[in-house]
């Protein structure tokens, strides 16, 4: 989403202007057409250059002769507008589209610069990489982005400030290579490997401990499904668990009895004759 002030368009569009890249601009009634490719891919079945997007239903291209399927060759130049703004209402739709011829200002020649340059070099290789596309395949391009990197490029020139940062960048990777291919002294490898083995020890005397912790844990977890499956076993087999409970039972009842029998002979009175 481009989040500029919709003032900068027009600067955008004098520069494509300036630079030769355009002819004619039109602007979309959103509340006409809700679809912004719509009207995008109408104005590209009829016009074979470069679609520049220069705002939200604002685009601006080149118109020549052989727009329209070469049917603007057979009229004269000063009534190409006219028949495109016929077709684009024949397709978008009546008083969908205002459509207006883009000329060069007279004093536009203080605007052509070397920015300019690198933008119509931009758009002649963008031209080229179309030649035989149909209309349907015509590149639509961001007007900031085009002008802001031919500007960019222009600045990288002798002097200019994207020289300087390069430079910048450039001395900073130098010093950073020239510190990589300085030998370190001894002192500094014997201390780097008297840290890194007590690091290495420590993490390894953590690693035991939790080895010994994870070995708990595992017999404990034994213990319990060697439980589990007692309980399992007994589960599966209710008459011989009912069977072994009534023979205790049974044996628990003789003991007691007999230990009853034998309290009652200890307090029997013995009889004299």
């Amino acid at each position: 989403m481009d989040t500029r002030a919709p003032d900068s368009a027009s600067a955008v569009l004098a520069d494509l202007v300036a630079a030769g890249l355009v002819s004619h601009e039109m602007v979309v009634d959103a509340d006409k057409i809700s679809d912004e490719a719509v009207a995008l891919r109408g104005l590209c079945a009829l016009v074979s250059g470069s679609v520049y997007r220069v705002d939200a239903w604002h685009y601006a291209f080149p118109v020549t002769a052989a727009d329209m399927d070469g049917r603007l060759g057979d009229l004269p130049p000063g009534d190409w507008t006219d028949a495109l703004q016929e077709a684009l209402t024949a397709s978008l739709g009546q008083d969908a589209v205002w459509l207006n011829a883009t000329d060069v200002l007279p004093d536009s020649a203080g605007i052509l610069s070397r920015p300019l340059a690198f933008l119509r070099a931009h758009d002649g290789a963008v031209n080229s990489a179309l030649t035989g596309a149909g209309a349907e395949l015509q590149a639509i391009v961001n007007a900031r982005y085009a002008t802001e990197c031919a500007h960019l490029t222009a600045g990288a020139g002798e002097g200019g400030d994207l020289a300087a940062r390069l430079d910048a960048i450039e001395a900073t990777q130098a010093e950073i290579l020239a510190r990589l291919d300085r030998p370190a002294g001894p002192m500094a490898d014997s201390t780097t490997v008297e840290k890194l083995t007590k690091t290495l020890g420590a993490l390894l005397h953590r690693i035991d401990a939790q080895s010994e912790l994870l070995h708990e844990h595992i017999a404990q977890e034994d213990r319990v499904s060697a439980q589990l499956a007692e309980l399992s076993e007994l589960a599966t087999a209710p008459a011989d668990f009912q069977e072994s409970l009534g023979l205790t039972f049974a044996e628990f009842l003789a003991r007691m009895e007999r230990q009853s029998e034998q309290d009652r002979a200890a307090m029997q009175v013995p009889r004299f004759s």
